[in-house]
């Protein structure tokens, strides 16, 4: 566990360090387009229709999941949850995230020039369905993803998911 906390910190740091900086890349830039292209994968095909291929496929071996209300969890605990949690029994209970794509910002990564990552951070509403009824709204909650780009491809390394509220932002 303390491994986990000692890169956080640093994550965090780097964070505060975009907000402050205003380094986020433009809307119609490639990064931009690329990392909403893997959120899509993510959420509107993995969670949204319980594809859990997509989590298996886009989460890093060493990823790290932190929710304010449920603790955090590693990548196997994470797809054990889903699988016997949220993608259970989809007949029962569905949930749905939605986006809110005007919220979303993309702050690139470099060293030495090269790009090695972005974190992503906006917010996201969270719908449910319940027994077959109609769909109702859950929550609103913010995050932020760090997405590292590893051997040519992009994998959600860290996923933060924060400041739920039972009311839309």
């Amino acid at each position: 566990m303390n491994t986990i906390f000692k890169n956080f910190l640093p994550i965090s740091m780097f964070v505060l360090l975009c907000h402050v900086t205003n380094a986020q890349v433009k809307t119609d830039s490639e990064l931009y387009k690329v990392i909403l292209s893997k959120d899509s994968l993510l959420f509107n095909i993995g969670f949204n229709t319980y594809d859990i291929h997509q989590f298996e496929d886009l989460l890093a071996a060493d990823f790290e999941f932190f929710h304010d209300k449920d603790s955090m969890s590693l990548k196997p605990s994470f797809l054990y949850n889903l699988r016997n949690g949220l993608c259970k029994s989809p007949s029962t209970y569905q949930s749905k995230r939605v986006l809110k794509n005007e919220g979303t910002k993309i702050y690139p990564m470099s060293k030495n020039g090269v790009l090695y990552g972005a974190i992503q951070v906006g917010i996201h509403e969270f719908y449910e369905k319940i027994d077959g009824q109609k769909e109702n709204f859950g929550s609103t909650a913010q995050f932020t993803h760090l997405w590292l780009l590893r051997n040519g491809e992009w994998k959600l390394a860290r996923s933060l998911s924060y400041d739920h509220q039972a009311e839309k932002h």
